[in-house]
């Protein structure tokens, strides 16, 4: 699997999502409480606005554009019929955070 570095594991001191732009799409590496980080998409399936940029209330984010509500820990849209935002598998090596290029199935 084909991997790319998008940032670092200090990147997130103070945060708990940050958007990269990875061959013009939006994916979020996410920490849960301080737990493991995980990698979604964040482009919303409606008009592909940055969902990291919209509200977020613990793992449920609204699009910034048009309030479409996902829960990021599973992708699912939860107040329109979507599709699912797609997951990405995600590793660390020393320090460095590393995302795929495919999604997972």
């Amino acid at each position: 699997m084909d991997y790319i570095k998008v940032g670092r594991l200090n990147d997130f001191e103070n945060k708990d999502i940050i958007s990269y732009s990875i061959m013009g799409r939006f994916i979020a590496v996410v920490r849960q409480k301080g737990e493991e980080l995980f990698a979604i998409e964040a482009g919303c399936k409606h008009q592909r606005a940055d969902l990291t940029k919209g509200k977020i209330d613990g793992l449920i984010v609204t699009c910034p554009r048009h309030h479409w509500q996902y829960d990021l820990a599973t992708g699912k849209c939860l107040n329109h019929e979507s599709v699912d935002l797609r997951r990405y598998d995600l590793k660390i090596e020393n320090g460095d955070i590393y995302v795929s290029l495919h999604p997972v199935d």
